[in-house]
């Protein structure tokens, strides 16, 4: 920014060089501490007409009005650059000001617009199975509490993404956390998301410093909830042959405990993802709807007498499914109720069934590779998280040495 950015404009006329040409061409000047840089408006006067101390035409035709009107509005439009100039602390010289005013000056990019230009890749994504439809609506969120928070912050629907700052990002997370009562692993993921879309314009050089440079943010390990066998007992004691509803709901979770499947894919299960081998027994073979891994599952006595149960009901008959699913909001629901029945003090969801599953083939001595393979992980890292030791594992691995040893005495 120049010392002085007080700057001033002065209208003028020169003969055109060509021969036959009487009006005189229009310029303006603009000046800014000794610089100074000259503009042909496009626009032609009379000479007579022209009053170079007033900067104007003073002829009356139709042609000279419009000339003086221009012109006022070429005024307004450079006050506008330079307020805009002055305010954001820029340079103001000259070149940049004509620049501006012939539109010459990139666009500076938006961190909303460039956010939602990377979103339609990501929509992209979702339609070609790479991501499921719950990560993208996170994206479109986490746009939309962008706008809401430089609406309240800033009071501006956008702002230049090279404007962004370490500063902003911080007040960005106090507002995911308190306003918008955001747990740390939401917010974690709205902020990675943010990330990857400044990586995005770093990669497109429309901003030169990364402002989450030094930032790390770290997820809270998930305490993953289960059933124990006696719970799953409590629960299959139950007797609703009054409650048809409550019946479907702890069928449908009790065939989730047993196969491991999530909602999604017990909701989507069909026919055709069952098969019988030679010997007669049942496998579930079905690619997971959140990551495209294939599920191989063999079919317990439990979820086949599920299935059988429900062979004929309305519902799964029309539209082909193995179990007439609810919605997963009524099926937590109505699991809470099921628990309080149960007498079980752990919040029932439709997700703890998988944790459930997963917990009874440890502790039943299942492989891990074998677990990592019917609850169809990419990654064996995401199994071992279920892999947490457990008591009753613990206590049966060494029955052997108890056997052997417990007998045994001290002589005193």
């Amino acid at each position: 920014m120049t010392n002085n950015p007080y700057f001033t404009l002065t209208f003028f006329t020169r003969k055109p060089r060509s021969e036959g040409y009487t009006d005189h061409k229009v310029y303006v000047r603009i000046s800014v501490a000794g610089q100074q840089t000259d503009l042909a408006i496009g626009r032609s006067v009379n000479p007579e007409n022209w009053d170079q101390k007033r900067k104007l035409s003073k002829g009356r035709s139709r042609r000279d009005l419009e000339l003086n009107k221009y012109l006022d509005e070429i005024r307004a439009r450079f006050c506008e650059i330079h307020t805009n100039l002055v305010r954001e602390k820029k340079l103001v010289n000259p070149i940049v000001m004509r620049d501006l005013f012939l539109g010459k000056v990139e666009k500076p990019k938006m961190l909303c617009e460039i956010f939602t230009e990377s979103n339609v890749k990501r929509k992209e994504e979702m339609e070609r199975g790479d991501m499921v439809n719950a990560t993208y609506l996170r994206w479109e969120r986490c746009v939309t509490y962008l706008g809401e928070f430089l609406r309240l912050t800033m009071n501006v629907d956008d702002i230049p993404v090279r404007d962004v700052t370490a500063g902003m990002i911080d007040d960005f997370e106090h507002f995911l956390r308190v306003s918008k009562n955001c747990a740390n692993n939401t917010a974690v993921k709205y902020l990675r998301y943010l990330k990857n879309t400044i990586q995005y314009a770093i990669a497109h050089k429309w901003i030169t410093e990364d402002p989450f440079i030094g930032r790390k943010f770290h997820r809270t390990q998930a305490k993953r909830q289960f059933l124990t066998e006696a719970e799953i007992m409590e629960i299959l004691k139950l007797d609703f042959s009054m409650m048809p509803r409550l019946e479907l709901v702890r069928d449908t979770f009790v065939f989730c405990c047993f196969t491991g499947l999530a909602f999604c894919d017990i909701k989507s299960l069909q026919w055709s993802d069952i098969e019988k081998d030679r010997d007669g027994n049942m496998w579930i073979r079905k690619s997971r709807e959140k990551t495209g891994e294939l599920s191989i599952i063999p079919m317990l006595e439990v979820p086949r007498q599920i299935t059988d149960k429900y062979v004929n009901h309305p519902v799964a008959v029309s539209t082909g499914v193995v179990l007439p699913v609810c919605s997963n909001q009524k099926m937590n629901a109505y699991l809470k109720e099921i628990a309080d029945l149960a007498k079980i003090t752990k919040p029932l969801t439709t997700h703890i069934a998988r944790h459930t599953f997963a917990s009874l083939s440890l502790n039943n001595h299942v492989p891990l590779e074998s677990i990592q393979k019917m609850l169809g992980h990419s990654d064996i890292k995401t199994t071992q998280i279920y892999a947490k030791i457990q008591d009753q594992t613990v206590y049966e691995d060494m029955q052997t040495m108890r056997n052997r040893f417990d007998r045994l005495s001290i002589n005193r």
